[in-house]
C-alpha cells in the first residue's frame, strides 16, 4: 500500500498547484496534454506557447487528426 500512496501523491500535488492557475492557463495545459496524448497535427509545444500568449488554443495549427473510418 505504501507504493500506491507514493504514486498518487505527485498527481494530487500537481492538481493542487494547477488549481491556483487562471482558467485559461489550465485550459492551455489540458489541451496541450490532449495534443500530446492523442498525437494531434501540428507542434503541440508551439501551440501551447501560443495559447500562453493569446489565452486560446490555435485550432487552425494544432487539432485532432481526422479519422479515417
Amino acid at each position: 500500500m505504501a507504493v500506491e500512496a507514493v504514486e498518487v501523491a505527485p498527481a494530487v500535488e500537481e492538481d493542487a498547484h494547477n488549481a491556483k492557475l487562471p482558467d485559461w492557463k489550465r485550459r492551455c495545459i489540458s489541451t496541450y496534454a490532449e495534443c500530446k496524448d492523442d498525437d494531434w497535427t501540428g507542434s503541440c509545444y508551439a501551440c501551447f506557447r501560443y495559447c500562453e500568449g493569446q489565452q486560446e488554443w490555435p485550432l487552425n495549427k494544432c487539432r485532432p487528426r481526422k479519422s479515417t473510418r
